[in-house]
């Protein structure tokens, strides 16, 4: 964008001075023709970084969901292939349900029996020839059984693995036949959200003017020439080298300062853009458009189109 202003005003300068002669070209008319586009750029660039900040780190993350069973089994259908997207509630995989339904069919007669002895017990008891503590061991097995009931209708239930939320499944290596298990640290497959999470990187001194609810615009490589539109959802004024742990060590400053740090600027996609499947990892530019200065956006905006079609050129050789 500089460059094309800067063509535009040289071509202006030799239309008017060399090529139609309207004005002189002489020495008090050539330095301020050359001084002026100098300043003015360097004021214009000075105004941008301050009310319409770039960054060329731009990080697409997805929340990714452990896929562990709630029961253990053997697998006996997979429902799902590696990077297929799925709709919250879809199968992923099925256990064989026989061992939890034998428990449950176990379960109906011995609540039934246990259903007539409290009616029994507490005829008796109407009638003075039983005891009200019969009867309260029986409500009491009674309410321990239909417990056991709903616990193993839930564990029959689990044995249909579904998705958690709208997702792609990555990584498919489960076969039917494999015994899983509710072990925490043995999933069996990797889940991942279609929301991303979109963060913009910036310096210290870049974000003084950024608010909650700003414009923002990205780019990322896997598409190119694609602009996300997007709104700040806050700034992060958080990092790791900020943090303190309770111990009794004295703060280490060392003779070395510390490493100046950015910090992270959280982005809320539109909604327009909630069906298209942004690469989780993907890494960009974008800028952030201010309250100020609005009419410099344009030229913001411009700068960001035209680099987001660069990544159509693949220099390798």
């Amino acid at each position: 964008m500089i460059s094309l202003l800067l063509a535009s005003y040289a071509l202006i300068t030799w239309l008017l001075f060399i090529r139609w002669r309207l004005l002189p070209w002489k020495i008090y008319t050539i330095i301020p023709v050359v001084t002026f586009p100098v300043v003015a750029i360097v004021v214009m660039v000075l105004l941008l970084n301050v009310f319409a900040p770039t960054s060329s780190d731009v990080r697409v993350t997805r929340y990714e969901v452990p896929i562990v069973p709630q029961v253990k089994g053997r697998v006996v259908e997979v429902a799902v292939k590696t990077n297929q997207r799925v709709k919250k509630g879809d199968l992923l995989f099925k256990v064989d349900p026989t061992q939890y339904e034998y428990v449950l069919a176990g379960l109906r007669p011995k609540i039934k029996l246990a259903k007539k002895r409290v009616a029994e017990f507490s005829a008796l008891l109407e009638s003075g020839a039983g005891n009200r503590f019969d009867l309260e061991k029986a409500r009491a097995d009674l309410e321990e059984l239909k417990a056991q009931f709903d616990n193993a209708s839930w564990e029959l239930a689990q044995t249909m693995v579904v998705a958690p939320s709208d997702g792609t499944v990555i990584n498919v290596q489960l076969r039917p036949g494999v015994m899983v298990t509710s072990i925490p640290m043995r999933a069996v497959m990797s889940f991942v959200e279609d929301e991303p999470q979109v963060y913009m990187l910036f310096h210290q001194n870049e974000l003084h003017q950024v608010v909650p609810g700003n414009e923002a615009e990205f780019y990322i490589p896997t598409q190119p020439g694609k602009i996300f539109k997007a709104t700040v959802d806050s700034v992060i004024w958080a990092q790791a080298q900020g943090q303190v742990d309770a111990n009794g060590n004295l703060p280490n400053t060392g003779v070395i300062p510390a490493v100046p740090n950015r910090f992270p600027v959280k982005l809320i996609m539109h909604q327009r853009h909630e069906s298209e499947l942004i690469a989780a990892g993907a890494i960009g530019n974008g800028a952030i458009y201010t309250e100020h200065l609005k009419p410099l956006h344009l030229i913001r905006k411009t700068m960001v189109r035209v680099s987001s079609k660069l990544y159509y050129i693949i220099p390798k050789g």
